[in-house]
């Protein structure tokens, strides 16, 4: 072997134990403290780009025929269960709209204040009638709204509740959280075409945003479900913020000078998320019904958030879905943030996107039998 390619291997090679160093660091993110190790919690938004890293030096080791590619192989036999919670191992199945009979059918959705806060930005102009009428399409038998926003001013637009119950949605639990610009006020919603028997609440404590988890027991047939929604703690990145980041990706040095208030409201996201997920664990293993649980984490899989609260629930993504199932619509196409979790006493049958551009947030949505 000439010099040059003994360099050429060494150089790959270490390469190959620093990547596969940090994405087994990576997988250590849902054990641990983030209020504490926040740093190491930031390494669970890069699991996807490094898990492809790993692979890429296993199958080019392996065309080398290189014993080399155990490095790889061996790191992906630890890390499986991060890997199978990162991506819904199945072909993508077409869904069908119409709804069988027996099943539940529940949409979740980070409505983003129904596009009103964009108003002015469209010319007066906002795209909640489409929004609403992508709503009314899937004629989902429970619905879950975060960031659900509801007007004082009949002038702005009609009261978003009416609309809603005038769909075929007689019950509902809404609970505002706090009230923009007096005209208008933001919260969580749940609606139901089944009976709502009982209802609760908990509030993150979070005054300027609805940080809020509810929950509504719904009597489906003979059946009691108790359905929460919860918004976790957002890193809350602004304008600037995500043109930032676009330039870093970019790789445009102008980029770098919001990375010190990136990093802070990550870190203050991974601490109060920590606190939250506990809370929100600990509702859903003391409910006295078969639960499912719907939601915008602001949170990856490979995140403490997740794992904490999904505990021996089903996620409806894992089961019916396909790929990496992106959720949130900036920053990156790994971002999975929005969930459905379910009881195991419920059979998952299928789960769909609203693949929309109306909100950032993607809708989801999943067909269950009772």
């Amino acid at each position: 072997m000439s010099f040059s390619k003994k360099i050429t291997g060494r150089f790959f090679l270490l390469l190959n134990f620093l990547i596969v160093f940090i994405y087994l660091f990576s997988c250590l993110v849902p054990f641990i403290n983030p209020g504490r190790f926040w740093f190491i919690s930031i390494l669970g938004l890069l699991f996807p780009l490094l898990f492809v890293a790993v692979v890429i030096f296993f199958f080019g080791w392996l065309i080398a025929k290189s014993k080399r590619m155990l490095i790889s192989f061996i790191a992906l036999l630890v890390s499986f269960q991060q890997i199978k919670v990162a991506f819904a191992l199945h072909f993508f199945q077409p869904f069908t709209a119409a709804k069988v009979a027996g099943n539940l059918r529940v949409l979740s959705w980070n409505v983003s204040s129904w596009d009103e806060l964009n108003k002015a930005k469209k010319g007066g102009t906002s795209d909640r009638p489409l929004m609403m009428a992508e709503v009314k399409k899937y004629n989902a038998d429970i619905l879950c709204f975060q960031e659900f926003m509801e007007t004082r001013n009949l002038e702005l637009f009609d009261p978003t509740i009416d609309e809603i119950v005038k769909m075929g949605y007689p019950y509902h639990y809404y609970l505002p959280s706090y009230s923009e610009k007096k005209y208008t006020e933001m919260g969580m919603a749940i609606f139901s075409k089944y009976p709502i028997t009982n209802t609760g609440m908990y509030d993150f404590g979070d005054e300027v945003s609805v940080q809020q988890m509810i929950f509504a027991d719904v009597k489906v047939n003979h059946q009691t479900v108790r359905v929460f929604t919860v918004h976790l703690q957002s890193v809350r990145f602004g304008t600037e913020e995500y043109e930032s980041l676009d330039k870093i990706k970019r790789r445009e040095k102008s980029g770098l000078k919001d990375a010190a208030t990136i990093v802070g409201k990550l870190k203050k996201g991974y601490r109060f998320r920590g606190n939250q997920a506990d809370i929100v664990h600990d509702f859903v293993q003391k409910s006295p019904y078969p639960a499912i649980l719907c939601g915008d984490f602001n949170d990856v899989p490979n995140s403490y958030t997740y794992f904490t609260i999904k505990d021996n629930l089903q996620d409806a993504f894992l089961q019916k879905g396909a790929g990496v199932g992106r959720t949130f619509r900036f920053i990156s196409p790994t971002l999975r943030i929005d969930y459905i979790f379910a009881d195991k006493k419920y059979s998952i049958n299928q789960f769909h996107r609203l693949t929309v551009p109306w909100s950032d947030h993607y809708g989801i949505m999943a067909d269950m039998s009772i």
